[in-house]
């Protein structure tokens, strides 16, 4: 599959509220920690975004979940955009996702309440990515990264290089935390980062309480952990193509460019309640009753 640069999407995904993407049941000191990569890191991976995008398509096209399940009669341009459902043996999605990258993450800090932070291996892999596209402005701002120290910032103790990032303009609108961005960066050396990081992370200890008791049941006390409010992550939408998917709705055996083309415009119509927005909000991970998960989906174009 070779996809012309120009056609792939960038997006920043901004969390509003905490964020608890998980990896099951953990036997360390977090009982449900979120998804992490082998270096530490917290990663969001390709099939949990693809799913909860998925899943946001079919409520814009008012198809509720059935056992799990969106129904694709009802919601054909989910299906093709994202994939049928399994055991639908129809064809694939016409979109692939990848992985979302915590590109800054807001830290606690001595000397600036919080700031937020980065590593130079997470901006490696931000990096990584953006070679498959054309936004040439955002490979030059990801650079001004490693700018020159406009001051220092205390981290866990530590004196770290604060760095102003020149016209953030990438960042701007995203949310209130975000705009401390405007106050500068620090960027944590890969011996240190994932430590560092961790300090930003929210551990909350949770209990099922017996209601004739009124104390916990037994085993009904765990501790989840949640990436924090203001965290942004990176992340491509790419077009697979061609594919043969029935629920596109031109009726063609093959999904081409144009096919592409108007299915997903028609999505990002509905998802951002414009035929020009660029920016939409829905739910990502677990806990979505409690006020988790509820993220900010923002598109980068030049």
């Amino acid at each position: 599959m070779s996809v012309p640069k120009e056609k792939v999407d960038v997006i920043l995904i901004y969390a509003i509220t905490p964020l608890h993407v998980g990896a099951g049941r953990s036997g360390g000191a977090v009982d449900l920690p979120v998804q992490r990569d082998p270096f530490n890191y917290p990663v969001v991976y390709a099939s949990s975004f693809k799913g909860a995008l998925k899943s946001f398509c079919a409520t814009l096209y008012n198809s509720p979940l059935e056992d799990g399940r969106i129904n694709c009669e009802k919601a054909g341009i989910c299906c093709c955009l994202f994939g049928p459902e399994k055991g639908d043996e129809t064809g694939s999605g016409v979109i692939s996702v990848t992985d979302l990258i915590p590109l800054l993450v807001p830290i606690p800090s001595n000397t600036h309440g919080y700031i937020y932070g980065t590593s130079r291996y997470l901006i490696s892999r931000v990096t990584d990515l953006l070679e498959l596209t054309s936004n040439e402005s955002l490979r030059s701002a990801i650079k001004k990264f490693y700018g020159n120290s406009s001051g220092e910032v205390d981290v866990a103790g530590l004196k770290k290089p604060l760095i102003k990032i020149e016209n953030p303009t990438m960042f701007t609108g995203l949310g209130k935390l975000s705009e401390k961005i405007n106050d500068g960066i620090t960027v944590l050396e890969d011996d240190e980062g994932s430590e560092i990081l961790e300090r930003a992370y929210i551990r909350m200890t949770r209990n099922k309480i017996n209601l004739s008791t009124k104390t916990t049941n037994e085993g009904g006390l765990w501790t989840e952990e949640y990436l924090p409010q203001g965290t942004i992550m990176f992340g491509l939408l790419v077009p697979s193509l061609p594919k043969v998917n029935k629920y596109c709705r031109n009726h063609e055996e093959i999904c081409s460019d144009n096919c592409f083309a108007n299915q997903y415009k028609e999505f990002l119509k509905m998802a951002t309640g414009s035929e020009s927005g660029n920016s939409f909000y829905m739910n990502l991970g677990g806990k979505e009753t409690i006020g988790r998960g509820v993220i900010k989906v923002s598109l980068l174009r030049e």
